[in-house]
């Protein structure tokens, strides 16, 4: 399948997107990455190649622009003043390159505006025909149509969000909670926070748009790391009755 990567101003890192990239080429197929300008010169600053940039560039400044073009990447120039943002019309770059697949990475960040109409691109994209997912260090978001989609989890915690006003015949199979044939509403927070409890899981809707979200709690993780990473030290210190840390 024809994938494009858009590398949007979000939140990424280079390890995350590294096996990202990884796991779409096994996939096989054709892969292009678009950056998004920042995202772009993100790309570049660690070694990442990329097909092209697209943006207005007023994140990565001229300068990052001109580094852009000494590398050689090609660059749509954007006026500031537009209709769309930066990453949609990297989206129309991906369909005019002939994507059948686009993945939207680092596509939320601080600003919540561009966070929620990059989820909402999802809408776009599913109407056009196209299968697509934001992607990120904590978080997967996918928009499912009615019909039966399949979903491999790698995160811990799996939530079901309406995205039209109702999503009618919803049901789960290999989820720690199950549901059976049940209408999800906007103001409702049932399918939030699921789990999966089986290698692959089973999503069933009969009527309506369904955003699936696969999530981690990165900082949660990194609190409890940095707290074991303490004890240990704080053990070792003491294990020699001298203060410093013992030999391993």
């Amino acid at each position: 399948m024809e994938t494009a990567v858009i590398v949007a101003g979000g939140k990424k890192t280079p390890d995350d997107y590294r096996a990202l990239l990884e796991a779409l080429r096994a996939d096989g197929g054709r892969l292009r990455v678009i950056g998004a300008d920042e995202g772009a010169l993100w790309l570049l600053e660690r070694g990442f190649s990329l097909d092209r940039a697209v943006g207005d560039f007023d994140t990565a400044g001229e300068a990052g622009l001109e580094r852009l073009r000494a590398a050689g990447v090609p660059c749509l120039v954007l006026p500031a003043e537009k209709d769309e943002t930066d990453t949609e019309f990297a989206y129309g770059e991906a369909k005019r390159l002939g994507a059948r697949r686009v993945v939207l990475y680092g596509a939320l960040g601080d600003r919540f505006d561009h966070s929620l109409s990059n989820v909402q691109l999802l809408y776009r994209i599913a109407r056009d025909g196209l299968a697509g997912f934001v992607a990120g260090p904590a978080h997967r978001i996918y928009l499912f149509g009615p019909g039966e989609h399949r979903l491999r989890s790698r995160f811990p915690f799996v939530s079901l969000i309406p995205f039209s006003p109702e999503v009618r015949g919803v049901a789960l199979e290999g989820f720690r909670y199950a549901l059976r044939g049940e209408t999800l509403s906007w103001g409702m927070g049932r399918g939030v926070s699921n789990e999966p409890a089986a290698p692959e899981g089973i999503i069933r809707l009969e009527a309506g748009w369904l955003l699936v979200v696969e999530s981690r709690d990165l900082e949660h993780r990194d609190r409890v790391t940095a707290g074991r990473a303490g004890e240990e030290a704080g053990d070792a210190a003491a294990g020699d009755g001298t203060g410093a840390l013992a030999e391993p």
